[in-house]
């Protein structure tokens, strides 16, 4: 593959991030390099507030997805972001995710090693709420920086970075609904490796990912994750474990016990990493993990009911 170009590409889709936003376009103009030019492409994902306002008075070039009655699609935003980037690579960043210095030349470096899809780290961040926190931990226990590098079945879309011929051969984020707002990079993901390509994990290339508060966010974002989970990775392999969301009645019917052990494997892996706190937030991370079973087990009867005709479940962003 041709060398890294001298424009890159720093996609970041947005909806109703006016607090944010200017803190995340800022934190990714100083990643500036004499070797290259920045691109950064905010996609308002039809926000009610002033985000794209905003996110153009920092800098930002703005493009605006109206999804304002279906409340948001981020795969949409991100696919109409790299439809219209002009560098290589193309890197998506959330707008809840802010950039640690050094974060883009991390990135950079692994492509230049070879890799098609880079993904980074995604870290806690200071002075979020215990119920921001727990969430943190509920989602995020295997892309922290205290994760070995090296290759990956697939990565999320918060952090991450890809080349450009690569993304534009791919059929891009996944825009229906219910896997656009969670898993919607999987079917992509799963065709880059069948083409060859390596998918790579970078824990040097540190986003501080802000989390939202609340209880029921927690276990909303939890379902959702759950709720297309089998649609997803069923069809496309692109995950660990992929073999078991081909049996969607087992996973159904165990997911009570599910729970209860992947419970104990979020916890293990933070322990393993040196971090105590989830130890404490058991009943937190519990409730997600049921929240997720839950998800799951709708999800699974939606998918053994209609297979590939499945019909297309509208998923709030917010």
């Amino acid at each position: 593959m041709s060398p890294i170009g001298p424009l890159v590409s720093v996609v970041i889709a947005a909806r109703n991030e006016a607090r944010g936003i200017a803190g995340v376009v800022h934190a990714v103009q100083a990643q500036a390099h004499a070797v290259y030019d920045l691109e950064i492409l905010v996609v308002d994902d039809g926000s009610t507030d002033a985000t794209a306002a905003v996110a153009h008075d920092a800098g930002a070039q703005v493009l605006s997805l109206d999804s304002s009655l279906d409340g948001g699609n981020p795969a949409r935003a991100r696919n109409l972001g790299a439809a219209t980037a002009k560098g290589d690579p193309i890197v998506f960043l959330d707008a809840d995710c802010v950039p640690e210095d050094g974060w883009l030349a991390k990135l950079l470096v692994a492509h230049e090693r070879g890799a098609a899809v880079v993904g980074g780290a995604l870290d806690l961040p200071e002075h979020l709420s215990l119920s921001a926190r727990c969430d943190y931990y509920c989602g995020w226990y295997h892309v922290h920086s205290k994760r070995p590098a090296g290759p990956v079945r697939n990565h999320p879309p918060g952090n991450l970075s890809v080349r450009r011929p690569v993304f534009r051969n791919s059929s891009g984020f996944t825009e229906q609904q219910p896997v656009a707002y969670a898993h919607e990079e999987l079917a992509w993901q799963g065709e880059v490796q069948k083409a060859g390509g390596t998918i790579v994990f970078e824990p040097a290339a540190v986003v501080r990912h802000h989390n939202r508060p609340g209880l029921k966010n927690l276990l909303k974002r939890n379902y959702r994750w759950g709720y297309s989970a089998i649609e997803s990775k069923a069809q496309t392999g692109a995950a660990r474990f992929a073999w078991v969301y081909r049996h969607p009645a087992f996973l159904m019917v165990s997911s009570i016990p599910l729970a209860i052990a992947t419970t104990g494997y979020v916890v293990g892996c933070w322990l393993r990493a040196g971090a105590v706190e989830p130890l404490f937030m058991l009943p937190g991370v519990l409730a997600a993990r049921l929240a997720y079973s839950a998800g799951l087990a709708a999800g699974g009867w939606r998918w053994i009911r209609h297979g590939t005709l499945a019909p297309a479940t509208r998923a709030r962003w917010e």
